[in-house]
C-alpha cells in the first residue's frame, strides 16, 4: 500500500470511560491486522451480525486488508485498546462511498464486555470529526431495526433516519466544514 494521504485528524491519546476504565485510541495501523481478528473472534455472534447485517463468522486475509490499510482521509478508523489487558476493544470508521469523496458510510464496533460504558459513543464521536475535518460533506450509516442501542448512538451525534428496508434502518448526517 503507497503512503497515507495526509489528514488533519490524527486522534491518539488516553479516554477515560465513566466507570473509571481506561483505553488509548489511535488511528488504525496494517499492524493492528492481527488485534483487530483477535477483537472479532471475541465478539458474539449477535455483534458480529449486527455489525454485518448478517451472519459473519470471520475476517478474510483481504477484509483484514482493506480494514486495516486505510488512507486516514476517505477511509479512516479509529481504535480503541483496553490499557489493562492490551486487548483492541473497539474501533470506529468511516468509508467512503465509491466513486464519491464526500459521501461515507460509518460503522463503529465495542467488544461485548465494553458495550454500555460510552466507548462506541466516544469512539463514533472521533470518527464524525475526522470525517468532518477531511472533508466528506455527508455520512450514512446502516442499522438492524432490532439494534435499538445503535440507533440511539446515531441519533445523539444528530443523524437522522432517512429510509428503511429489508429490516434495516437507514441514517444520513450532513456535516458541515471545519
Amino acid at each position: 500500500m503507497s503512503q497515507p494521504l495526509p489528514s488533519p485528524c490524527r486522534p491518539a491519546g488516553e479516554l477515560v470511560l465513566a466507570d473509571g476504565a481506561r483505553v488509548r485510541t489511535r488511528p488504525i495501523e496494517p499492524a493492528d491486522r492481527d488485534a483487530l481478528a483477535d477483537g472479532f473472534a471475541r465478539l458474539s455472534a449477535r455483534s458480529r451480525y449486527r455489525r454485518f447485517l448478517g451472519p459473519k463468522k470471520s475476517l478474510s486475509a483481504r477484509e483484514l486488508t482493506y480494514l486495516t490499510e486505510v488512507d486516514h482521509v476517505t477511509h479512516e478508523a479509529v481504535v480503541a485498546f483496553d490499557e489493562a489487558g492490551g486487548q483492541m476493544v473497539g474501533v470506529a470508521r468511516y468509508a467512503a462511498w465509491p466513486g464519491s469523496d464526500a459521501v461515507a458510510d460509518v460503522a463503529v464496533t465495542v467488544a461485548d464486555d465494553w458495550h454500555r460504558r460510552g466507548l462506541g459513543s466516544a469512539l463514533a464521536a472521533s470518527v464524525v470529526g475526522c470525517a468532518r475535518a477531511n472533508g466528506i460533506r455527508r455520512l450514512t450509516g446502516t442499522i438492524l431495526w432490532e439494534n435499538a442501542a445503535a440507533g440511539a448512538l446515531l441519533r445523539r451525534l444528530g443523524f437522522r433516519p432517512v429510509g428503511s428496508s429489508d429490516g434495516a434502518l437507514e441514517f444520513s448526517l450532513d456535516l458541515a466544514p471545519t
